[in-house]
């Protein structure tokens, strides 16, 4: 039913996963002339001209070696690499969730400016009627005449402004960590 294809995918999947696969017995283990180990725990499936060199070794799991010592499973490169992966999709994934508090917070700030404009602009048409532009006797432009809160108006509006080029900056930022993930 499997093809080999497979059956491969299920044990990459296995180790992947870090199930670990207990066993005892005789394993035996040969080099081939291009330089590969080759284990095996059945004799009869070492090709014929690596016969002669075949080495046996009794193996269980936990078992120790000469000197002693427990004999402990090599850390498999490709989960070192997953495990460096997984850190760095976590670091991406805060990254952005900061970036996200720091545009929300940009905008709420840039959503009190333009409220405050529109609150100022509704007072002075209310209640300051030379609000409307007048026309400049020396040059016959129309100008507008400046009211008492005209400095904040042009405080909040360049502060808008800078807000603006900021949050720009920022969605550039999360735009591009979040196409990484």
């Amino acid at each position: 039913m499997f093809n080999h294809s497979c059956t491969g995918f299920i044990i990459l999947a296995l180790l992947l996963l870090g199930v670990s696969l207990s066993f005892s017995g005789e394993v035996y283990h040969w080099t081939d002339e291009k330089g590969t180990v080759h284990f095996t725990d059945d004799i009869a499936k070492v090709p014929r001209q690596y016969l002669d060199q075949v080495k046996k070794s009794e193996f269980t799991e936990g078992s120790s070696t000469e000197e002693g010592q427990s004999v402990e499973p090599e850390k498999d490169e490709s989960s070192e690499r997953v495990k460096k992966y997984l850190e760095t999709i976590e670091k991406k994934i805060e990254a952005k969730k900061e970036l996200e508090q720091v545009i929300s917070k940009l905008e709420e700030e840039m959503k009190v400016s333009q409220e405050r404009i529109k609150e100022i602009e509704g007072y002075e048409k209310e209640y300051f009627n030379y609000y409307q532009p007048v026309k400049d006797p020396k040059t016959g432009k129309w100008v507008p005449i400046g009211s008492p809160y005209y400095d904040e108006k042009r405080r909040l509006k360049a502060q808008i402004e800078v807000l603006q080029k900021e949050l720009a900056l920022l969605e550039e930022k999360l735009l591009t960590i979040t196409r990484s993930l």
